[in-house]
């Protein structure tokens, strides 16, 4: 039996468990490349955390949209192995199991790319929902809502972690309490919900946060 009244945490995939700018960066110069797209990084990373042809409607790029991603995918799993896990992350998801909490991830990458990922975390995630066909991505809190449907666990024993503004706002529309990465790549409107570091999660199992 668990010691904490929270039964899921979920986390978001980049920015809070992998540290991928640096393959996000090389990713999209190779798609500006390709496409002849003249697009700063920043602005193409300032909207992570939604589904990437959402991002791509933001940023006026209309056109190819298919084919954009194919090669965008492609570059990112060339350098996928390359990207290392933030500190600490391992060692508290195998904390959480031991002590019967489930653990899942919610994210905006794609399948294709998360599964390399987590086959070199190896970690045994109860649930991973991924962008597709029938739920919408953040900041709709589709994925979430679905996660603990599957997992036939309630709003009220649930944490999600991330690191950007589309997650805050998926987790307040999902009803859940939210934890904001501070080592991530996003800041948090709401500085009750900061992160210091990932071992900070444990006192917060215990009640609730938002």
């Amino acid at each position: 039996m668990s010691l904490f009244r929270k039964r899921l945490v979920l986390f978001d995939l980049d920015g809070v468990i992998l540290d991928s700018k640096q393959n996000m960066d090389c990713a999209w110069a190779d798609v500006c490349e390709k496409f002849s797209l003249k697009i700063p990084f920043q602005d193409y990373f300032s909207n992570i955390g939604r589904p990437f042809k959402d991002i791509l409607d933001i940023l006026g790029v209309v056109e190819q949209q298919d084919m954009i991603e194919v090669v965008y995918n492609q570059s990112s799993l060339k350098r996928i192995d390359s990207s290392p896990f933030f500190p600490k992350v391992k060692d508290y998801l195998c904390f959480l199991l031991k002590n019967n909490i489930e653990i899942g991830i919610v994210t905006s990458k794609s399948k294709t790319r998360v599964k390399p990922v987590l086959n070199r975390l190896g970690i045994d995630f109860s649930i991973v929902k991924v962008p597709d066909d029938i739920c919408r991505g953040k900041p709709a809190p589709d994925h979430l809502l679905m996660a603990m449907s599957l997992l036939n666990i309630d709003p009220s024993e649930t944490i999600f972690i991330g690191d950007m503004d589309v997650d805050y706002m998926a987790a307040k529309r999902a009803n859940i309490d939210y934890l904001h990465a501070s080592w991530g790549y996003g800041d948090c409107v709401d500085k009750e919900c900061i992160l210091k570091n990932i071992n900070d999660i444990t006192r917060h199992l215990s009640g609730a946060i938002i």
